[in-house]
């Protein structure tokens, strides 16, 4: 005879969805009875030796599936069309039938990608647990509103951004996470600048900031985009520029704020020899060009080796991470409360050293890596 799978009473779901947001909402009879449904389907399934042997099925995960489904295809209804479609057998055990066969596919049969990465090596998880906590400083900072915050939310994206970028590295997306640490190199070469020069330069990259509104939204007709526009296009005529030049002179034409640059013969308004070499990191240039590979369909994307790009990908991030974290103790240890400023220390004290000591290991690792690849080639 084979075995019952595990499954909650009814005591037990309600624990579960007591716990969900928007609990109230959920009528949980309906959902009760799609779970116990879609438990009879799974446990259908294994009886029938279609999944070799019994499944340890998670009872947690097919509940959320069952909130999930109900919250798209029912919830939004009529309290009395519910009640309809719950004494609907054929509706009932058509949704639990998706409902199984989504958690079944999606557990058992679920397509994984090699991986190189270990969330809970330290090379991930204690620069995540630093990222994180960076993350939960910031979130008292972000206001969303660039008059005031401006700074507060690029960080804040920043380390977002580099956190995602470890999901990726840890799930076997190495050269997806490659093509997403170019997005951080721009927004980190970005902090660079407007954290060493200050509110001048950050005005005028507000300013820009609204260039770029009023271009993308096609508003130049009212009477204050109109205004905006004018006064782009007298700037750009006194800089010597084309209207072909508009794109680049809204994304960084707020660099010619910065003293010098104006008269500097070798800057360009674009990232690599404008943004990024006034930032001081033109030795990612190869670098960033190779990411650039990884973003459109070509072979480097599709035959890169999982590898090379996993070591570049970490050690990059590690990089951009260092830089950033001077950004973040730059503007907001003074901001910061003095119990938040503690725990800050503590966990520097812990993780800091850690994570360059693991920068050095695994820039040592890839260097032996090359040399092996070097070889059998």
């Amino acid at each position: 005879m084979n075995n019952t799978i595990n499954r909650f009473s009814r005591e037990d779901f309600d624990k579960v969805i007591n716990h969900l947001n928007n609990s109230t909402k959920l009528n949980r009879d309906f959902i009760y009875d799609a779970y116990v449904l879609t438990s009879d389907a799974i446990q259908q399934i294994s009886d029938s030796n279609m999944l070799n042997g019994t499944p340890i099925v998670n009872p947690l995960e097919v509940i959320y599936y069952c909130v999930g489904e109900y919250i798209y295809s029912v919830g939004y209804k009529s309290s009395e069309e519910i009640e309809s479609l719950r004494s609907n057998e054929q509706f009932m055990a058509s949704m639990a039938g998706v409902i199984a066969d989504k958690y079944l596919s999606l557990s058992m049969f679920n397509h994984t990608e090699r991986k190189i990465a270990n969330r809970y090596l330290p090379p991930t998880s204690s620069l995540n647990i630093y990222l994180n906590f960076i993350l939960n400083i910031l979130q008292n900072y972000r206001k969303n509103d660039p008059m005031s915050s401006l700074l507060a939310d690029m960080l804040m994206k920043s380390v977002s951004i580099a956190r995602s970028i470890l999901t990726l590295l840890v799930s076997g997306y190495e050269t997806e996470a490659f093509s997403v640490w170019r997005t951080l190199h721009e927004c980190e070469c970005a902090l660079v600048v407007l954290e060493k020069y200050g509110t001048t330069v950050m005005n005028r990259y507000l300013i820009h900031m609204q260039y770029g509104i009023v271009f993308k939204n096609n508003n130049q007709e009212d009477e204050r985009g109109n205004k905006i526009f004018a006064d782009m296009k007298k700037e750009m005529q006194e800089l010597g520029l084309k209207s072909k030049d508009i794109k680049k002179y809204i994304e960084y034409g707020w660099l010619y704020e910065i003293p010098g640059v104006k008269e500097d013969p070798n800057f360009k308004l674009n990232f690599r020899d404008g943004l990024e070499k006034i930032a001081g990191l033109s030795m990612y240039g190869d670098r960033y060009e190779l990411s650039s590979e990884t973003v459109h369909v070509t072979p480097m994307l599709i035959y890169s080796n999982k590898e090379y790009f996993y070591f570049i990908t970490l050690l990059s991030l590690y990089e951009s991470f260092f830089r950033l974290e001077k950004v973040f103790v730059s503007l907001f240890a003074p901001r910061v409360s003095p119990e938040q400023m503690e725990q800050y220390k503590q966990l520097r004290n812990v993780y800091y050293s850690q994570l360059v000591n693991i920068h050095k290991r695994e820039a040592n690792n890839f260097k032996n890596w090359q040399a092996r690849n070097k070889k059998e080639n």
